[in-house]
């Protein structure tokens, strides 16, 4: 089947599901609002590879987007690792968290440096790498979430990294502070797999704010102990930098096979929604695309996750402002930035070209309103 035709197919197929169990508050629409993109709209490190990529407004008006970055080739690697962790699979163990700056929340952005990176202590959880930066404000402090890991006992040696992985966090009093190592950072991991429900690892934080006013994290594991497919759920906590505590599944079937979950609470809609990557290698359930972004939802928060009533949000791909469209290997690690008014201004994600070779890149895009106006993503009032 042509990929038009199959695109035409899945939209079809998505609209009746969505039809048959969305209530009617299930609005939300990135149809055609994803603006084209220029020059400045992709960021760049030279001699980095960049991945993951999450913005905020800063005290001083300017955008600020952190994001991961590690040496390209073997650089920097200790005697042993210059196989093993080269080039793209360096980021298990030496990427570090980056911060640039733009007056724009889509660009261009100017690298100050890093701004967090593993402890290097062999007795913490977070010896080595800072990853999947995820950067939030609540009630005036700001939060970065982000994953460490420390080796665990595996016969494989990949997988004593990616076994360790947890989810932390960096808070600190405002955007200045973060960027000066003025931050708290958590002495333990916010959460970890329970083996029960979730196993292997903690990683691609997404923190909101819930109706309630209590904090929720969704976050993905694997399924099984041995592997299986990927697997979301979601914990709650009183406070934004925990400790959470698992309330229940969000993206768990092997046919909402996914993970990057950008998740928030839309206020204006009293739902919640989460951007995902489709994962999946078989049913085309969450996209037309292997790699295309997602939209999903759930009324609760946890345990009624489904499909959006439009989900595609982003084909693996972006069109220039000359109006070539450009593949790409990949396009993950979905962001969203807010106006003063909560509605979504910028989409910010993780991309390669369709080889995944160096330089990889963050690109922004624009998202163009529509009426009515969104007014999503605004915390709440605890009640």
């Amino acid at each position: 089947m042509k990929p038009h035709f199959l695109l035409l197919a899945f939209l079809f197929a998505a609209q009746c599901l969505a039809q048959s169990g969305g209530p009617p508050t299930d609005t939300l629409d990135f149809t055609g609002r994803l603006s084209a993109i220029a020059p400045q709209n992709i960021f760049r490190d030279p001699g980095y590879y960049v991945w993951c990529g999450t913005g905020i407004r800063g005290e001083d008006g300017k955008y600020y987007l952190f994001y991961s970055r590690w040496k390209a080739g073997s650089e920097g690697r200790a005697p042993g690792d210059e196989t093993l962790f080269k080039d793209m699979a360096g980021w298990i163990k030496y990427c570090e968290i980056a911060v640039a700056v733009s007056d724009a929340p889509t660009g261009p952005y100017q690298s100050l440096g890093a701004v967090l990176r593993g402890t290097g202590n062999p007795a913490r959880w977070d010896q080595f790498n800072a990853h999947n930066p995820h950067v939030k404000r609540f009630n005036g402090r700001v939060y970065l979430y982000f994953i460490a890991t420390r080796p665990v006992e595996h016969p494989t040696r990949w997988m004593t990294y990616a076994n360790g992985q947890r989810i932390g966090v960096a808070s600190a009093s405002s955007v200045r502070d973060l960027i000066a190592g003025r931050f708290t950072r958590s002495a333990e991991p916010l959460i970890a797999p329970d083996n029960k429900n979730n196993f292997a690892r903690a990683v691609n934080p997404g923190v909101t704010q819930g109706r309630d006013g209590r904090y929720l994290m969704m976050f993905k594991a694997v399924s099984a102990p041995t592997g299986g497919h990927m697997s979301h759920w979601v914990a709650t906590a009183d406070k934004p930098d925990g400790p959470f505590s698992l309330i229940g599944p969000a993206l768990t079937e092997a046919r909402f096979n996914a993970e990057d979950p950008y998740f928030w609470y839309d206020r204006a809609r009293d739902r919640y929604y989460a951007i995902v990557k489709d994962m999946s290698r078989k049913e085309r359930v969450l996209s037309p695309q292997w790699g295309a972004l997602a939209l999903v939802t759930s009324e609760k928060g946890w345990g009624d996750w489904q499909l959006a009533a439009h989900p595609l949000v982003s084909l693996r791909e972006y069109t220039d402002t000359a109006g070539q469209k450009h593949s790409l290997g990949n396009l993950e690690r979905p962001q969203l930035l807010f106006d003063d008014a909560g509605n979504p201004i910028c989409l910010l994600a993780a991309a390669s070209k369709p080889d995944r070779s160096t330089p990889t890149f963050n690109v922004q895009f624009a998202i163009h309103s529509n009426a009515p106006r969104e007014n999503s993503g605004r915390p709440a009032k605890r009640k």
